[in-house]
């Protein structure tokens, strides 16, 4: 516990910073400041000393090197009840301080100063190079003294001063100290990264040696995969699209570690499109998707996909959800439901029906209705982590699909296609999809064989796979796929290409008068 006798402080940010220094000048706390912020904080009507009374003059290097003051350092490490170095501290001009308040931290690249936004570019010469000591020598000296590093604590510190009378409990000492030692360390990890990569391409993401990834803890899960796992959901610091931190619970209970999983799923899909549709996923790959003006009717066209396999799946729309699309939601039973907007019908039906109690209902943040650009994609595996790109590249660089066969796709054969590549983008390998009329018949994941997961997309599909279009996720290695495709009537394919054996598969496409198409890149996803 540490009582609040006196208090340091200097900020560039003087918004708030007037106010809490009359406080705590009321308070009978002894107030000392750096120049300009002491001028500010003396035409508010605060009691406040000049630190120059401590440190003395500044020296030849200015502002670089004011706060590199063994008195003001020995203040802030100094523990009063070792009369040694009381006596010390004594001799040399100071007193102990038990409260810094210092926000030269924050942020990285710019920061906000009476309303006009400037560039830190040089951050450490327009800063002092002697904050960050003393922001972490206060940090260091967690049993006894307080230090703020942002504006956004100024509100709490004062209530917490008014509950305890200025006596700041041990526990609120050390999270005040994780704090600024976090944004230590976020200041420190920037300046890693600027240098590193000086010599390295800038665009590159993976120059440097070391990454350093930081997550904020969003909020615990019930559980992980299964119960017995522990889980937590950490947010992005800075996400620039959509996030599943954005996500509103209008309606059931928390969500869970795979609801997560299923919702990012979910939400990837429906970002490749922009036109009205529905989602449906169950355990990370999709079970169906179709686009249509009408809700009601992309819901339903997506379920029909694979009614069994909808039971308990994640739904996703990218509309607003009526009424008459919420009743159909019962039928069957949807664990989770996540759209932008709601009709008041259709959110009331959900609230108060007892088939929908225990369905998770969100809602979505359009306004960052984009993917995360520049995201990362990132698998913890034994040892480490491996690290790549997000896949948010649909063909090769030219953009263009390439027809190879003699029977080129129509319109509206070519719109398929395109939707169905979407769609295998997220489905795990070996992955086969198949679409006709804006919507998915069949979807083939997880084997082994690319010849079994194509079954069970035609198994699903039934007789509308007469003159649909086929999406394979890789190259088609032999011909057996499109033997057994042409069985079903299917009349165009797109796959990446580039395999030993294209000649073949486009001969045999040729032969069964089918259209194929090739993209130019893969879209493997394990």
């Amino acid at each position: 516990m540490a009582k609040i006798k006196t208090a340091l402080i200097t900020v560039r940010d003087k918004q708030g910073v007037a106010d809490l220094a009359v406080f705590l000048s009321k308070h009978d706390v002894e107030l000392y400041a750096t120049t300009g912020t002491c001028k500010v904080l003396d035409k508010a009507g605060a009691a406040v000393k000049d630190i120059v009374e401590m440190t003395g003059p500044q020296d030849a290097f200015g502002n670089r090197l004011k706060m590199m003051s063994r008195t003001v350092y020995f203040a802030l490490t100094v523990d009063p009840e070792n009369d040694q170095e009381m006596e010390a501290l004594t001799n040399a001009g100071g007193k102990p301080i038990d409260l810094l308040i210092s926000d030269h931290l924050v942020p990285k690249d710019k920061i906000e100063t009476s309303g006009k936004t400037k560039d830190t570019k040089n951050m450490d010469e327009d800063r002092g190079i002697g904050i960050d000591c003393l922001i972490e020598a206060a940090a260091g000296n967690k049993d006894r003294v307080a230090v703020i590093t942002s504006a956004d604590q100024y509100e709490d510190f004062r209530k917490l001063f008014v509950a305890t009378g200025g006596d700041i409990p041990a526990g609120e000492l050390r999270g005040y100290a994780a704090r600024a030692f976090e944004r230590l360390s976020d200041y420190n990890i920037n300046k890693y990264n600027n240098i590193a990569r000086e010599d390295a391409d800038k665009q590159e993401k993976f120059a440097t040696p070391v990454i350093f990834l930081k997550y904020i803890k969003h909020m615990d899960l019930r559980y992980g995969e299964n119960p017995h796992q522990r889980a937590t959901f950490y947010r992005d610091v800075r996400p620039m699209g959509v996030s599943l931190c954005d996500l509103e619970l209008l309606k059931g209970p928390h969500l869970s570690y795979n609801n997560l999983c299923d919702l990012n799923s979910a939400l990837s899909i429906a970002l490749e499109f922009e036109k009205e549709g529905a989602v449906i996923v169950k355990h990370g790959n999709p079970t169906g998707v179709a686009l249509d003006k009408e809700i009601l009717k992309a819901y339903c066209r997506a379920r029909d996909t694979d009614k069994v396999a909808a039971f308990g799946a994640t739904v996703v729309v990218n509309t607003q959800l009526d009424k008459k699309t919420a009743r159909e939601l019962l039928n069957p039973h949807i664990e989770v439901l996540a759209a932008p907007r709601f009709t008041d019908g259709a959110l009331n039906f959900l609230k108060n029906e007892s088939k929908a109690a225990l369905m998770r209902v969100l809602k979505i943040n359009k306004e960052k209705w984009v993917k995360q650009p520049g995201a990362l994609d990132i698998r913890s595996v034994m040892g480490g982590i491996v690290v790549q790109d997000t896949d948010n590249i649909l063909v090769a660089d030219s953009g263009q699909i390439k027809v190879s066969t003699k029977r080129k796709p129509t319109r509206k054969q070519l719109a398929d296609l395109v939707m169905a590549w979407k769609v295998c983008k997220h489905v795990r390998s070996n992955a086969i999809v198949i679409c006709k009329d804006s919507r998915t018949l069949g979807v083939g994941a997880g084997q082994m064989k690319r010849l079994d997961s194509l079954k069970i997309a035609l198994e699903n599909a039934g007789d509308e796979a007469v003159d649909a279009a086929l999406a394979s996720d890789a190259y088609l290695p032999f011909r057996n796929v499109i033997d057994e495709a042409a069985k079903h009537g299917i009349s165009s394919i797109i796959e990446p290409g580039g395999a030993r054996r294209d000649e073949e598969i486009i001969a045999a496409c040729d032969e069964h008068n089918i259209s194929l198409c090739m993209s130019g890149i893969r879209h493997f996803r394990h």
